[in-house]
């Protein structure tokens, strides 16, 4: 039996954000760095991988720590942190982890015979004679090209304004590998601009400012990358692997903005990275949000993206069932952290930041730590709910369910309006509740057509509220 794949698209326990999707075998694997619940820093914890059968992308695997800080060449303190990493098989059938740690300038390398690991720290990537590029080697990705080919990315390209801008430069990088997967064999090429050389490239506004993600499709290559809006991926295509790219469009934004011209953002946003797959025939592009009122705090999501016959991707929707191939079953029981759409009047009038944390002041996904210790017995709840919050479920196959159970905790009556569309005109159902400081359950009749709606729970109330997870029955 298939199980639901929702977004995100892990248990909600965990954060690996930046993913990077590959497919080995009968498998996809995720790559990606390791946030900690609650943290005010990125990428404090160990790598880890996880994988999902590639017929049922609902029933993730948890493959354990893949490499440790333990087996790097420097502690979290002396070398920073692992940031976002990428992972491919070399020409010896070996697989390959490329990072970048956030003192360090070198992109290094470690080696496993499986594409889970454990991964073993084996050298930098250098030129010939071992010195190593004059450049932060940020962010890398690795595309291993179909004559065997080995080729590099990598770049951070800031705002004028950032302290470290100057050093930075103002493209990202690409280089050519030797067999070895680790000595330069060409390069460095200028290949994408910053948005301080963007003037008459056609990527003006979505200059590259991180996160490059490299595939080949047919006969061309396309370079994912977060621009300088840092809230959207996008795409460059070229007929060459290290130069000659133009600016393809915006893949996905963590906040829905630039979709069918849509200016207002959807969800609480900050950074994101991800990569390109295809599964199923269908194109996939993962991402990350952002959770606990702060940017550092992020889970990894996909989406479907249309890739047309001319060879350009359209701008994805970001739901809560990405990967699932459809709307979610209409009956059944659903934490409140998958919502895809939280927005309130607090919500959105700047990006999120790992210099101000926003958890007093505006809704937010969080998690709870349990007395156990144990991160899976962690409470997941929409917090901090204030008068006028909506959060938006997308998207549900309905028709079935006659009744709707709300878990939450709230210091003043208030009520929940469940509505089918953004805009809060079909009202399907509306659940009041009493003031309580323990959790609650409350539940009304609910009424829905049959056919494939989202779900919008607007919130009434003078008080504040968290909210854990609605029931359809």
């Amino acid at each position: 039996m298939k199980h639901p794949a929702m977004n995100p698209y892990l248990p909600l326990w965990e954060y690996v954000p930046d993913g990077e999707p590959r497919i080995w075998g009968d498998r996809l694997y995720v790559y990606g760095s390791h946030d900690v619940a609650g943290s005010t820093q990125f990428c404090e914890g160990d790598y880890v991988v996880w994988s999902a059968p590639l017929d049922d992308l609902g029933s993730w695997k948890y493959e354990g720590i893949s490499y440790p800080y333990t087996a790097t060449t420097a502690s979290l303190e002396e070398g920073g942190n692992l940031a976002a990493p990428d992972c491919v098989q070399g020409p010896d059938g070996r697989y390959y982890l490329y990072y970048n740690r956030g003192k360090y300038d070198p992109c290094e390398v470690a080696v496993s015979d499986t594409p889970q690991g454990p991964f073993t720290y084996l050298c930098n990537v250098t030129f010939p004679n071992g010195t190593i590029p004059a450049t932060k080697m940020f962010d890398p990705g690795v595309l291993v090209d179909d004559d065997g080919r080995i080729y590099l990315y990598i770049g951070f390209c800031p705002t004028p304004d950032f302290p470290w801008a100057l050093k930075l430069g103002k493209y990202s990088l690409g280089f050519e590998l030797e067999a070895d997967m680790h000595t330069i064999k060409a390069g460095p090429f200028e290949v994408l601009p910053g948005c301080q050389a963007t003037a008459g490239t056609g990527f003006e506004g979505h200059g590259f400012y991180e996160a490059s993600s490299p595939r080949k499709i047919g006969k061309r290559y396309y370079l994912v990358y977060s621009s300088e809006q840092s809230h959207d991926l996008c795409y460059a295509v070229s007929d060459q692997p290290l130069t000659g790219y133009r600016y393809g469009g915006i893949l996905v934004s963590n906040a829905d903005i630039g979709r069918n011209g849509n200016t207002t953002p959807k969800a609480p946003y900050g950074n994101t990275h991800g990569g390109l797959v295809q599964l199923g025939g269908q194109w996939y592009i993962f991402y990350h949000r952002q959770t606990h009122g702060i940017e550092c705090c992020r889970q990894g999501c996909a989406e479907p993206v249309v890739l047309d016959a001319e060879g350009r991707f359209h701008q994805a929707e970001i739901t809560s069932c990405g990967l699932n191939g459809g709307p979610l079953p209409g009956i059944g029981s659903y934490n409140a952290c998958y919502a895809c759409n939280l927005t309130h009047k607090t919500i959105g009038k700047e990006r999120l930041t790992i210099r101000k944390c926003v958890r007093d002041t505006q809704p937010h996904l969080f998690e709870e730590p349990a007395s156990s210790g144990k991160r899976e017995d962690s409470l997941h709840y929409i917090a901090n709910m204030q008068d006028g919050t909506l959060a938006g479920f997308k998207y549900f196959a309905l028709g079935d369910a006659s009744r709707l159970t709300l878990r939450l905790r709230a210091s003043a009556p208030g009520s929940m309006a469940v509505y089918l569309d953004e805009t809060c005109t079909r009202k399907a159902a509306e659940v009041t509740f009493p003031a309580s400081t323990d959790w609650q359950e409350v539940q009304d009749s609910f009424s829905a057509p049959a056919g494939t709606f989202p779900l919008f729970f607007r919130l009434n109330c003078t008080g504040r509220v968290d909210w854990e997870s609605f029931i359809l029955t």
